[in-house]
């Protein structure tokens, strides 16, 4: 492991020491070495940083710490009962960052987790803490333009160097909206700038799962609002204007298209704005759909007929009716370059 891996997990455990001793004040201990390190079976110690501490003077508590980050939820759920059962031990499992699916799942399992300065779930203790109201994390959020940018980048696998203002360019963004996404994307600690020369360069901050897991708080559902229409002439419009509407939500996670399934496509606001009224659906209407307009071009961060994972991932949190495991597979494949983009 890398000095700076190794870094990041250690700064990780005193961050859960810290906010645990916070919140908890008297009753968390000094985190330390793992007592029983010799019954944590050898994966388990390969796949997490383990660390150890005593919650209310009696009970001991191991704090576990993905070392590559983006493990499926049911494969953390697994994870966390195997080490349970081998420390006999109550095992936390911490996390910069959860979505709401990530959440749920976790809490539907009755998974102990602390997520630092953000929220404790111990139903082991009987404690539910929780920090940062959601209304405050919306005004951390990146620019659209600058979530479309680094998900195009994560997912295009660009080169060390990259120009943001080519890379703007190509999603129809001014040379001004680029300069202010470069400073987003620097100043949220995702993107390095280059010094020197007359053109700034970034490449990103770390490997392509890193600089995901750290965007995480920053990032949003691309999704403004869902319309309802009459698909069959709103394909139409579509075709005779040259505007493509790649599949979206539930239907994108179909390995085929099924005509019993929904129809839902995502369409870029500008255009969606260019096109006016388009047909509703209504009672002679004969298949209808969902049109979810969105706040960056589809197009630019995916390609063929469908939306890339990265968006799709965002756009279904905190939703049912899709198989959320085999989604952040297909996430964590698409930022190891392990599948074709669309």
């Amino acid at each position: 492991m890398t000095t700076a891996v190794h870094s990041g997990l250690t700064d990780l455990v005193m961050d859960a020491q810290r906010y645990l001793r916070r919140i908890l004040p008297g009753l968390a201990s000094v985190v330390g070495p793992v007592a029983a390190a010799r019954f944590i079976p050898q994966t388990m110690a390969s796949r997490y940083h383990i660390a150890e501490l005593t919650l209310y003077g009696e009970t001991p508590a191991m704090l576990a710490v993905p070392r590559v980050p983006g493990e499926s939820s049911s494969r953390v759920i697994q994870d966390v009962k195997v080490l349970r059962s081998a420390a006999k031990a109550m095992v936390l499992y911490v996390s910069p960052y959860l979505t709401p699916t990530q959440r749920r799942f976790l809490v539907e399992n009755h998974i102990d987790f602390v997520v630092p300065h953000n929220q404790l779930y111990a139903p082991s203790l009987a404690i539910e803490f929780r920090d940062a109201p959601d209304h405050e994390k919306k005004a951390i959020s990146l620019l659209p333009s600058a979530q479309a940018v680094l998900i195009h980048v994560l997912l295009s696998g660009q080169a060390r160097w990259w120009s943001p203002r080519e890379v703007s360019r190509a999603a129809g963004y001014t040379s001004m909206t680029a300069s202010r996404l470069s400073a987003e994307l620097v100043g949220r600690g995702l993107a390095e700038r280059s010094t020197g020369g007359r053109e700034r360069f970034l490449r990103l901050a770390g490997s392509r799962g890193e600089v995901w897991a750290r965007a995480q708080p920053f990032l949003r559902s691309p999704v403004l609002k869902e319309v309802e229409v009459c698909w069959e002439q709103v394909a139409d419009v579509l075709a005779r204007h040259a505007q493509s509407a790649p599949q979206a939500g539930t239907e994108a996670m179909l390995a085929v298209p099924s005509k019993d399934h929904g129809i839902t496509r995502a369409l870029y606001i500008d255009a969606w704005r260019k096109l006016g009224a388009l047909p509703a659906a209504g009672p002679d209407c004969t298949r209808s759909g969902t049109l979810q307009i969105w706040s960056y071009p589809p197009a630019f961060t995916g390609s063929g007929d469908r939306v890339d994972p990265l968006s799709l991932y965002l756009s279904l949190q905190g939703k049912r009716g899709y198989d959320a495991d085999a989604l952040e597979q297909e996430v964590e494949q698409a930022l190891c370059g392990t599948t074709r983009r669309g």
